[in-house]
């Protein structure tokens, strides 16, 4: 449990360091960029592959950062979309920060080799935030914001149930559909992107070394 909470300390504390910020901020920057390339399907569907870098930020950074990285993504998401007349709605972004700390749980001081002991972390990391925070928190959310605001799940009547369960299968089919793919691409691009963060952060260490030595 102890090492469980460290993973939090541990994170918040890397907020400290400059490299931290300007790392985090380049990989967010390509998740907005990813981002703007979304397949938008429905008003409340959208095929998108942000989880690349969002994923790397849990990785390299826990779950502290990563869901900070998370809600500013949304946010700035929303402020340059908005093209409908939805507010933000805070129960959407409490998902999406959610979804930021998964990532971090499970990647954050993991070293991921391209093996399937190490890829089995990345594709359980996906699997919850697709099931949980994409098919169950976010679906019911928007249903529930902007479809039927009178749809609970104790109180619903069977017509009530039964059109939730329309509308929420083509979101169910998607992520499901959506999760071998993002599992390839993150199998592909972890490994490969925390192997050349290793190497890049060693060649500074040991440049910071000659400085002080000097």
């Amino acid at each position: 449990m102890k090492s469980f909470f460290n993973l939090f300390i541990d994170s918040a504390k890397s907020l400290k360091n400059l490299r931290t910020l300007a790392t985090t901020g380049m990989l967010l920057a390509m998740a907005i960029a990813i981002r703007s390339l979304a397949i938008q399907v429905t008003p409340d569907l959208r095929i998108v592959f942000t989880c690349i870098p969002i994923s790397l930020i849990g990785l390299l950074y826990g779950p502290v950062v990563c869901g900070m990285s998370t809600f500013a993504l949304d946010l700035i998401g929303f402020l340059i979309d908005n093209k409908s007349a939805r507010g933000y709605s805070i129960e959407l972004a409490m998902v999406v920060i959610l979804s930021g700390i998964l990532y971090g749980i499970f990647l954050y001081k993991q070293t991921v080799k391209p093996q399937w002991s190490d890829l089995l972390r990345v594709a359980l990391a996906r699997f919850c935030v697709i099931f949980i925070c994409n098919i169950c928190l976010n679906s019911y959310f928007l249903y529930t914001l902007y479809v039927n605001p009178d749809f609970t799940l104790l109180g619903a009547t069977e017509d009530m149930k039964n059109a939730f369960a329309v509308w929420i299968t083509p979101r169910v089919v998607k992520n499901l559909a959506q999760f071998p793919v993002d599992f390839v691409l993150l199998a592909a691009v972890i490994p490969a992107a925390q192997a050349a963060y290793t190497k890049v952060r060693a060649q500074y260490s040991r440049n910071d070394r000659k400085l002080s030595e000097r």
